[in-house]
């Protein structure tokens, strides 16, 4: 093309002369510099597309990635409040039935008292209520002879009985005339009556004695004395520890009933009884306590949080109450024990275990404090898994699923559900075997349980956690699965270990039914005294003790060895000791709430003698 062009523009000059040549030369220079000067302008100007194509680019990927980001959060946040308002206002059960009911219900469970609670909503389930209350009334004519079989269930045998005949013979006569009616026989109605607790004042004199010819006087001390000139007694003190950690029942609603005992108490008296008490005689048997219980091979741990005012920290700080417990299927006394904190780390398990020189296996959740002092126990401290907090995080995915229109058949299907189901048949499998001994126990996993165990690992592995379809809660779940696959697999190697930290877990109750009523403590002294008295109430209960004669018992005992050194005698301060034992039962016997009111003798019918005497 460029040698035609060549050509041409060569025939464009032939028979032209200088002048036009010139001319022509001059008028393509020109151009030349035009069209250079265009194409430089071009440049310019793409370069300039070029940059702000880049920029454009740039910021779509941004915008992307911030909506990506974006979009996760928005999952997060929607599963953290469908996990709240599950929490909040629906059933609170971990049946796989019901929790399949709630995945796949398309009505997600309200708050009643929302702003938004449309008035026609409340007709129709006011409506849809009498509906069902008429058809279910005709139905209890024939619930009412199982009720009365029910009540005739209840065993009354321990109650004392109060033998009443009720009988006017004037309104006899009056109603069937003198001597026309006769007893033929008794109806019996049983009711069970209750007599509040009552409370006396009980004064001892000691005497002071006048001693030698110089009469100097002499005053005997009080035996026992619990605390120095007060009014507090041992059964006073163990029925208020007793209502305030076991009937959770703060010791200011306590003080709001003046009858309670006949007597105005006030929340600053009771708080510095069982601080003193607490502190003064329960301690060496707390502390004894937590001493047998570092001696037990098989434990649970735990951890909650507390609220303590004056903790010499800032306002709002969390303080904690660390629970162990001995070993769900450890030989021997079961023993619980509470410890208060500041904080939550794994300080705590350095104190209270100290120096490990023999082996403890502990079954506890993944929480970061039990490794690390697990990886300074050289060894001496084994981690076993807990598969109740597996399942939670599998059923917080499942709870956060969006399957509304999808059959039942398919969501059985979906991986969360079908985890949660495998996780049930291991279940299924190993409560059978918690009354067997422990090697009949481990013979049996082996056989039942570790199939479905590896069943359960082998399909988590088959989920692609890459997956943009998987959720996140999906994939925390099986991350936390696969990195606790040894301690989870733990239980299948000792008859003793447990499969989760169940037990522990039902320990920890009392302190947030605590935490619920009583909200927080006030001082450290006062949330330590709160552990001991939970300590040994929880403690009596797991041996079959009562909590009440318990108490009793230990406060009328330790102040006679309150200046004693050595702990010779703490065997017997034990909820399973034989002399406790003998204490409770000589209590209950001669209790008074044992016996009931004198009632009245079982009438005869008035002959006509005695008509006629009683007459003259």
């Amino acid at each position: 093309m460029m040698a035609a062009t060549m050509e041409a523009f060569r025939r464009t000059l032939q028979g032209k002369d200088g002048a036009e040549i010139t001319e022509i030369a001059v008028g393509l220079f020109a151009a030349k510099e035009e069209l250079e000067i265009q194409l430089k302008e071009f440049r310019n100007a793409s370069s300039a597309m070029a940059l702000e194509y880049q920029q454009m680019k740039d910021e779509v990927r941004g915008l992307r990635k911030e909506n990506e980001n974006l979009r996760k959060q928005n999952m997060h946040l929607t599963g953290i409040q469908t996990i709240q308002t599950n929490e909040l206002f629906g059933r609170s059960t971990e049946k796989t039935e019901d929790l399949l009911n709630q995945v796949v219900s398309e009505e997600q469970p309200q708050d009643p008292l929302a702003e938004d609670a449309r008035e026609q909503d409340t007709k129709g389930i006011r409506r849809e209520n009498r509906k069902r209350l008429k058809e279910i009334i005709p139905l209890f004519g024939n619930l009412d002879s199982g009720l009365r079989e029910k009540r005739k269930r209840i065993d009354l045998s321990a109650l004392p009985v109060q033998n009443y005949f009720d009988y006017d013979i004037e309104d006899l006569n009056r109603r069937f005339g003198e001597g026309n009616w006769r007893f033929a026989y008794w109806k019996e109605d049983r009711k069970v009556e209750l007599i509040r607790r009552s409370t006396y004042l009980k004064v001892t004199y000691t005497p002071i004695v006048s001693v030698g010819l110089e009469h100097q006087l002499v005053r005997i001390p009080t035996e026992n004395a619990l605390i120095p000139k007060s009014v507090a007694s041992p059964s006073l003190l163990a029925q208020i520890m007793l209502d305030w950690k076991h009937m959770y029942l703060p010791l200011y609603r306590q003080e709001f009933d003046p009858d309670r005992f006949g007597f105005n108490l006030s929340r600053q008296t009771m708080s510095h009884w069982i601080g003193y008490v607490a502190h003064t005689h329960l301690l060496s048997v707390y502390e004894y306590l937590c001493s047998l219980l570092k001696s037990y091979r098989y434990q649970h741990c735990d951890e909650t949080y507390w609220q303590v005012v004056l903790d010499e920290r800032k306002p709002g700080a969390k303080s904690f109450i660390w629970v162990h417990r001995s070993g769900e299927f450890s030989e021997g006394p079961q023993i619980v024990a509470y410890c208060y904190e500041k904080t939550r780390g794994a300080d705590h398990l350095r104190s209270f275990y100290g120096t490990l020189l023999e082996l403890i296996y502990l079954t506890c959740d993944a929480y970061g404090a039990y490794p690390a002092f697990a990886d300074e126990s050289l060894e001496m401290l084994v981690l076993t898994g807990c598969w109740m907090h597996c399942r939670r995080r599998f059923v917080e995915a499942a709870l956060v699923l969006n399957v509304k229109g999808l059959p039942e058949e398919q969501v059985k299907q979906l991986p969360e559900i079908q985890v949660i189901f495998l996780i049930r048949d291991i279940y299924l499998a190993e409560n059978p075997l918690k009354e067997l001994s422990t090697s009949e126990r481990l013979n049996r996993r082996l056989k039942e349980v570790k199939p479905k165990v590896d069943a359960f690992f082998a399909y988590i592995r088959t989920i692609d956690l890459k997956n943009p379809l998987v959720s996140e809660k999906l994939r925390d779940a099986v991350r936390y699965a696969l990195n606790q696959e040894t301690c989870l697999r733990r239980f299948l190697e000792d008859g003793s270990i447990p499969i989760d930290n169940g037990a522990c877990e039902r320990s920890v109750k009392p302190v947030a039914l605590s935490r619920r009523n009583s909200l927080f403590s006030l001082t450290m002294s006062g949330a330590e005294s709160s552990v001991m008295i939970q300590t040994l109430i929880e403690t009596a209960r797991a041996n079959g003790a009562d909590p009440y004669y318990y108490l009793k018992y230990l406060m009328e005992q330790m102040p006679k060895y309150l200046y004693e050194k050595g702990r010779k005698y703490m065997s017997e301060m034990m909820p399973w000791s034989e002399k406790y034992r003998r204490y409770e039962i000589r209590e209950r016997l001669n209790a008074p709430m044992a016996q009931a009111p004198p009632g009245n003798e079982k009438p005869k019918t008035p002959t006509k003698r005695k008509r006629d005497s009683q007459s003259a």
